[in-house]
């Protein structure tokens, strides 16, 4: 069973270490909290791990959390889907919405 020790938190802010946020469906925890004066994420695919792409719903809420972690700091977001090719065109979809 996975246990989030708020200690490791700690570590990773007193050293200004973001926690990875990692949208990896199903195969990885969810960690969304800030530890650093910065926020990264990758996104390895929406329902396929590393294969499928983002509906334009899926990176509308994407663009409304970066949006939010902006107001703390810099955002840096990698898309890892990149086995079918999905990934430079939903980086160029979320960064036109970020614009």
């Amino acid at each position: 069973m996975l246990r989030r020790d708020p200690a490791f938190a700690e570590l990773l802010r007193a050293n200004n270490i973001a926690l990875v946020m990692a949208d990896s469906p199903g195969t990885w925890p969810v960690f969304d909290e800030g530890t650093a004066d910065f926020r990264y994420a990758r996104l390895h695919g929406a329902d396929e791990l590393y294969a499928s792409g983002y509906t334009p719903s899926a990176l509308d809420a994407w663009a409304k959390r970066v949006r939010a972690w902006l107001a703390d700091g810099d955002v840096f977001v990698y898309f890892d889907n990149d086995a079918k090719v999905h990934a430079p065109y939903d980086a160029l979809e979320l960064a036109r919405r970020l614009s």
